[in-house]
């Protein structure tokens, strides 16, 4: 024999000198992988892989191969390349069974086993038990996966990466059994993690969630730069949080829907702030009224580092779990997009570096394999070794690059740790012809497939390629079970120092808590009905009152052009031409008296002076509503309105409204009814910014008294999360009751806008024919003025300022001089700006009284009620279903950063007290290191061990 060649012992040996423990796991799934021998030919020369004969997993796995072998080897074939100088070469002598020999061993029945092995893996039956404990690994695997325990062990995955344009989508689709979107856009801007499971259940179903492990925080002026990508900041503008928050997006049973949900997930997931239920097809708000391909363009974020996570069940699945990632490309579309270009490769290079990530590299047929800058990322990361070469698009092989794919599937050229296999999934066709199609163009019975391939049959096709996955997921898993164990529960272990290090909490908690927020409560309902807040709530009212009273529309009731009126012995009075200026007050014409009356012979002409123009505003007390006689206080937050009610009306405006929508014949005393409803609304819509002012102020004041009912009770857990909480969940409270409330007035203003209505006739009245004599009264005395019968400094008062003897004199005036001016010219108008003014005072004291009666029964109702009770309890889960057992002892912290931290620190426990739970089931289920046993036994009695066994 050749020095340094040496012959292997069948013998399997017992026990494995590597194991880190004498595990359960530590010898189960030692299956054979898909190989085939290579050919001695000399023109196909392979490279033989370096076995380590000090390492048993290494030699039980040269015995397993026997039965079909594939040419790709194993996950562990090519781990130790390097070797030491001080350890002995070992060489390795393989058989050649040429390709036409084994596929007459196919077509025979002694043969069928092997075959089945190849391309069923432990569906055979007589590995049916191996079958279903590799289903047990992967199903471990994928809860490890989804409870996101990576940060703690290291997990086994698989992870398939490319370029774009790879095919990688057409290859996606075909691992997972089900049609993904396969264009180009959102459906390439976000991991995807897809988990097969094989379920007894008939039924198909697809349940998509959302893992975010990052937060969006967007700059300000813009889109990152390219600058902005470091190998500190990789993902910007997303920045890693401290643990996972998994979203439950939907669940589908038709496999129809699964690319409209997909992408729809994908949108959600790149408008991380806002609420991913707004994209739930079918159901949110924006998924409902806005077009995918749109919502897929707007975008807040063009690229996410988050999640898409889908789990498939159904009958007849693989039991596999894998990551696709987005495909690297070197050139945007815009030059503003650059930074996505090292986004991309940063996320496809972390992956890779996961030393326990197995790589599915896709690159195309009907590409220059050397221009892959996957495989650029894959060798920068030492991976090669971890690496499966899966070449899609095998229909689009050009004949004259036949040879390239050659040397590469025999390891010659661009050589991966686990060899290559080749697929070909149209994309036009429907997944169950496009798999039948697939084999059909393997077999040759279709397409142009060359020949030159015919000796790599076994390692063409997805459903080959899916085998070998599954068989080399469980075998890592198997593997690294023991290590992970270790790990995930020294953690648990520091947890639980953690927990205990963090500040004591008082005892009895809960009860501490109840009694605390008993105390509020109780507190707040009697705050709201003490005699100090209905004091200032009642001032509040009166200053409320005041102003919408004050804002009554004035009205000016002088002509706009002063006339002479011609006094003489008629009793008629006629207007002319002014021939000289009025006398002023302190000429001899004018007597010192405040109403002078000049004698008969005396002629007094008018002026077209303008004239001091004279405002009527008075207010006058209701029946239903008293105004206080005093006008705004200083302090009031209504003062700045005052104003709004001034020269709202003046004679000559309401005369041009009249005319303008009367109808021609109609008499001139006669008003259309639209003149006196149109103004008397316009005055009503002035309330508009007094009523939010108020709402503002009445908020404010049930805000104070809230937080001053929080203090009382609550005042010595002002350091614990209680109060703080509270203070929050209060003012949310607060602010929605007062939305709800101010809704609730909104609608009585639009009421009161709508349409003039009146049901009480007599206080209209009355209030109209008060209006209307003040009115008069001071027209009255304008026009006496206009002729210089009374004096200008005469004052007009309001009646209740006015003492007896000042009304009688001003009677006595009115009644001596008035029927020498004759009819008024403008007295329809006067009667109209009182019909007004009226109505305006019935609608105000009808609205003011129903606003505050509004608040009181609502707002002030439902905070002592037990609304504010209900809230709370919602808000921090004290009862119900939804009752959290660390609620009492959150509230009892004494601040948000130790608060955080134990909530943290307890859900990272409960996730990997879940993931030891699911590790413990999988030990207890595989029956110890028997299975292992059982495996090797079934390989040997297979009875075709001994062509291929020597090394």
């Amino acid at each position: 024999m050749v020095r340094g060649m040496k012959r292997v012992k069948r013998e399997i040996p017992e026990n494995d000198t590597e194991s880190p423990a004498p595990s359960a796991m530590s010898t189960i799934l030692r299956a054979p992988s898909p190989m085939a021998a290579p050919s001695s030919s000399p023109s196909r020369k392979r490279k033989s892989p370096h076995y380590d004969m000090n390492d048993t997993r290494s030699m039980a796995r040269s015995i397993a191969p026997s039965f079909e072998r594939s040419y790709a080897p194993s996950a562990e074939t090519f781990q130790r390349r390097e070797r030491e100088d001080d350890q002995e070469p070992i060489l390795l002598e393989m058989r050649h069974r040429d390709f036409a020999q084994r596929a007459v061993q196919r077509s025979s029945p002694s043969s069928q086993n092997a075959e089945s092995f190849v391309h069923q893996s432990f569906a055979h039956p007589t590995f049916t038990d191996i079958g279903m404990k590799l289903k047990m690994c992967n199903d471990t695997l994928g809860d490890l996966q989804q409870l996101g325990v990576s940060h703690v062990a290291a997990l086994p995955e698989l992870v398939l990466v490319g370029d774009q344009s790879a095919g990688k989508s057409s290859l996606m689709s075909g691992l997972a059994r089900v049609n993904l979107p396969r264009s180009a856009g959102v459906c390439t801007r976000c991991p995807l993690h897809i988990r097969l499971i094989n379920s007894n259940i008939d039924r198909w179903s697809c349940t998509v969630s959302l893992q975010q492990d990052y937060d969006f925080h967007p700059p300000a002026n813009g889109k990152p730069k390219k600058s902005d990508v470091t190998n500190a900041n990789p993902f910007p503008p997303w920045v890693k949080k401290s643990h996972r928050d998994t979203k439950p997006f939907k669940t589908i049973f038709d496999p129809s829907e699964i690319e409209e949900v997909l992408r729809w997930a994908q949108v959600a997931i790149l408008n991380h702030n806002r609420s991913y239920e707004l994209f739930i097809p079918g159901e949110g708000a924006v998924a409902k009224e806005t077009e995918l391909d749109l919502a897929a363009r707007e975008t807040d974020s063009q690229f996410s580092p988050n999640i898409v996570a889908l789990e498939i069940k159904g009958p007849g699945l693989p039991d596999l779990s894998f990551y696709d990632l987005p495909g690297v490309f070197l050139s945007p579309e815009k030059e503003e997009d650059e930074y996505i270009v090292r986004v991309v490769k940063n996320l496809t290079r972390e992956y890779i570096r996961r030393e326990k990530a197995i790589i599915m590299w896709a690159l195309p047929m009907n590409a220059d394999s050397e221009n892959s800058i996957s495989l650029g990322i894959i060798r920068e990361a030492k991976a090669v070794d971890r690496t499966i070469g899966v070449m899609t698009k095998a229909d689009q092989l050009p004949p004259q690059n036949t040879s390239v794919w050659l040397a590469m599937f025999r390891g010659e050229k661009q050589s991966v740790g686990h060899s290559f296999f080749a697929t070909s999934r149209p994309p036009d066709q429907p997944l169950d012809d496009a798999a039948k199609w697939e084999e059909s163009f393997f077999n040759q019975a279709t397409g142009n497939w060359p020949d030159e391939f015919k000796e790599f049959r076994d390692r063409c096709g997805i459903e080959v390629l899916l085998q070998y996955l599954s068989g080399q997921l469980g075998h890592a898993l198997a593997k690294s079970l023991p290590s992970i164990k270790i790990l995930v529960d020294h953690r648990l272990q520091e947890i639980e120092r953690d927990l205990e290090n963090l500040p004591e909490l008082p005892p009895n908690v809960e009860h501490e808590v109840k009694k605390s927020l008993y105390q509020f409560l109780a507190r707040m309902k009697t705050a709201i009905r003490d005699t100090d807040f209905s004091a200032q709530w009642n001032t509040l009212n009166d200053h409320f009152q005041s102003c919408i009273f004050k804002i009554k529309p004035t009205c000016q009731v002088k002509e706009p052009e002063t006339q002479t009126i011609d006094l003489s012995d008629d009793t008629e009075a006629s207007a002319i031409t002014p021939s000289r200026p009025r006398p002023r007050p302190n000429d001899s014409t004018m007597r010192a008296t405040p109403m002078s009356t000049p004698s008969r012979r005396q002629r007094v002409e008018n002026t077209s002076t303008p004239v001091k123009t004279e405002d009527v505003s008075m207010v006058r007390a209701s029946s239903f509503a008293a105004t206080p006689k005093s006008s705004l206080q200083p302090e009031s937050p209504f003062t700045r309105f005052s104003h709004l009610g001034r020269l709202a009306m003046n004679i000559t405006d309401i005369r041009d409204e009249i005319q303008h929508k009367k109808r021609p014949g109609m008499p001139r005393d006669l008003v259309p009814d639209g003149v006196r409803e149109t103004m008397c609304l316009n005055a009503v819509k002035k309330w508009e910014k007094p009523l939010e002012t108020y709402i503002a102020k009445t908020a404010e004041l049930v805000e104070k008294v809230a937080i001053q009912a929080l203090e009382d009770s609550l005042g010595l857990l002002r350091r614990r999360m209680i109060f703080k909480e509270c203070h929050n969940y209060l003012k949310e409270f607060i602010d929605g009751a007062v939305v709800r409330q101010s809704g609730l007035l909104i609608d009585m203003f639009e009421c009161e806008k709508y349409q003039m209505f009146m049901l009480n006739e007599d206080t209209f009245n009355r209030y109209k024919m008060e209006e209307i004599e003040h009115l008069k009264r001071a027209r009255a005395i304008y026009r006496l003025k206009s002729v210089a019968l009374v004096g200008w400094e005469y004052p007009i008062k309001k009646a209740e300022d006015m003492s007896e003897e000042e009304k009688t004199n001003e009677r006595k005036i009115l009644n001596a001089h008035l029927p020498k001016l004759g009819r008024d010219p403008y007295d329809t108008e006067i009667e109209v700006a009182g019909f007004v003014r009226g109505y305006y005072m019935m609608a105000a004291a009808r609205f003011v009284e129903g606003a505050a009666m509004s608040v009181n029964a609502n707002l002030f109702r439902n905070i002592s009620d037990s609304a504010l009770d209900m809230y709370l309890d919602d808000k921090l889960h004290l009862f119900g279903q939804q009752r959290d057992p660390y609620v009492y002892e959150h509230l009892m912290e004494e601040d948000d950063t130790t608060a955080k931290l134990r909530d943290q620190l307890r859900h990272e426990k409960n996730k990997l007290d879940q993931a030891m739970k699911s590790i413990d089931e999988l030990e207890s289920s595989t029956n110890c290191a028997g299975f292992g046993s059982q495996l090797r036994a079934s390989v040997i009695d297979s009875g075709s061990v001994t062509d291929d066994a020597i090394v």
